[in-house]
């Protein structure tokens, strides 16, 4: 059976639209021509502004959106915009010309800010990874200076892909004219106060009628844009639609570090959303390299003992992922050489042939160092981060530069030398700021909140008994369920995984390996 008549059969319609015309596919032809209303303002969006389907074919629910393109491998999004991640939960890819759909793969990666409520749409934001780059260019984002774009009054326009909710329909370009309300106008006209980190518009005066079908299929997530610069995202109901022409959005600038985290947080193979390096050492120089990951049913793969991995890296003493250091959409890995010299070795390298052709070198002197650990963000400037410790136990920080370097470094702190292992990799707490994670030598863990100004508040207790693992590593989301992962290795070889709970600590630990990864030299 063909893809879209796999679609036509699994699908359950909502009816929730114009379903009268079902009957006729010349009237909808007709709606969405060019004599359809509010066709005339339809005839352009920005080229990062994209339409976006997403469906179980398990129960034939199905979603559509509007994204927003922020990165190669990386579209914003809305939480609710998404069946699920399983092989079952396709994602299709549409035709900017037609409208029309034009292939799909399932297995589905995003991240969901972590306060999201679906009944007030506070913090409604999602980063999804895409399967097939994309060259669409990407938005500036507002930040909090500019409180002008945002302010009561303000003149903007939103964009959108917008259609009917039917197979034989093509999504259409849409665009309109609003005025920012006041949080007072906007309780009025929606009936509720406006949640944190938020804001409404209503349409401009004297702009034409919108036309049912721009106001409901394909409405959240678009955008709304003033003074050049992506204000916010629709945080319309993917199931439902605006009413009264009143729109209520997420405000990038109340969460623009964490969109910029989350378009950097790229592992070496971009289209998973979680994964480490394992080492098989070869010789007295060598190691060769494997990208682990887990698959739909949270099973590892790719990660074998068997010299057959991903490439071969020789003369390093460590090799750890960075996510994306110069904004190209794809990760990068942090090398250093047995004598100290570090390079920033792009994910063509990690999955390429033998050798690290692509390196580029970062600098000197970095045996001062006993550990690194690749933080992503925790300077609250959108760039990753690499934090090292050094032989007295002060911990230093090096914030990014966003073009592959990093700047001068500043001191976090001293005393971390009383911790046998350090990891981090995003947030771990639920607060949106990346944190850190540090076990001491009695075998107790402890949790470091990032404070989103480059370093971290005081430490709180995770639990005790870690000392049975010889690694533990920031992992990112290995179990697909939007939060983020640390992965543990015994002596014997066994591998488990735990899932931040966001509330300070992790949720109880799940087996993924009894002896598979005994042999591994290093775990990063």
């Amino acid at each position: 059976m063909s893809t879209r008549a796999s679609r036509a059969t699994a699908r359950r319609r909502s009816g929730r639209l114009l379903t009268v015309v079902a009957a006729s596919g010349a009237l909808v032809s007709g709606l969405l021509g060019a004599g359809a209303p509010g066709a005339a303002a339809a005839s352009s969006v920005p080229s990062w502004v994209i339409p976006l389907y997403n469906e179980d074919w398990a129960n034939g629910s199905h979603r559509a959106c509007t994204g927003i393109v922020l990165s190669k491998t990386k579209t914003l999004a809305t939480p609710d915009c998404f069946t699920g991640m399983d092989e079952q939960d396709m994602a299709s890819e549409y035709s900017l010309t037609s409208g029309q759909i034009t292939g799909g793969a399932g297995g589905i990666s995003y991240r969901s800010h972590p306060q999201y409520d679906a009944t007030s749409r506070r913090a409604a934001l999602t980063v999804v990874t895409r399967r097939t780059p994309d060259n669409s260019g990407k938005p500036v984002l507002a930040a909090a200076a500019d409180s002008a774009l945002r302010a009561a009054g303000a003149k903007a326009t939103y964009y959108s892909w917008s259609g009917l909710d039917l197979d034989s329909a093509p999504r259409v370009r849409h665009s309109e004219q609003v005025v920012v309300k006041s949080a007072a106008e906007c309780a009025s006209l929606l009936g509720a106060a406006l949640p944190s980190g938020a804001l409404c518009t209503a349409p401009a005066p004297g702009a034409p009628p919108v036309a049912d079908e721009d106001q409901c299929f394909g409405d959240a997530g678009g955008a709304l844009v003033a003074g050049g610069k992506l204000v916010a995202v629709s945080a319309t109901k993917s199931t439902g639609c605006v009413q009264g022409g009143v729109r209520l959005y997420t405000r990038i600038d109340s969460y623009r570090a964490l969109v910029d985290e989350w378009s950097r947080d790229v592992d070496l193979d971009y289209r998973n959303s979680g994964s480490v390096l394992a080492l098989e050492k070869l010789g007295t120089d060598y190691y060769l390299i494997d990208i682990c990951t887990t698959d739909t049913q949270r099973r590892l793969q790719d990660c074998y003992v068997d010299s057959t991995g991903s490439a071969v890296a020789g003369g390093y003493s460590t090799l750890l992922q960075a996510g994306d250091m110069n904004g190209d959409g794809y990760g990068d890995m942090i090398a250093r050489t047995t004598g100290g010299t570090l390079y920033r070795v792009p994910s063509s390298d990690a999955e390429g042939p033998d050798g690290f052709d692509h390196r580029v070198r970062i600098g000197g002197g970095w045996n001062i160092y006993n550990q690194l650990v690749g933080v992503r963000d925790i300077s609250g400037d959108g760039r990753v981060d690499l934090i090292g410790r050094d032989s007295g136990g002060v911990l230093w920080l090096y914030r990014g530069t966003g073009d592959g370097k990093f700047a001068g470094r500043t001191r976090i702190g001293g005393g971390w030398n009383v911790y046998t292992s350090l990891a981090g990799r995003g947030d771990l707490s639920g607060d949106g700021r990346s944190d850190l994670v540090a076990r001491d030598r009695a075998g107790v863990l402890w949790l470091y909140r990032g404070n989103g100004k480059g370093g971290y508040a005081a430490r709180t207790r995770v639990g005790g008994g870690w000392n049975v693992y010889n690694a533990i590593v920031a992992s990112g989301d290995m179990d697909h369920n939007g939060r983020q992962d640390i992965l543990t290795r015994t002596p014997a070889g066994a591998v488990y995984l735990y899932n931040a709970d966001h509330k300070g600590g992790f949720d109880s630990r799940k087996q993924l390996a009894v002896t598979r990864w005994k042999n591994y030299a290093k775990i990063s």
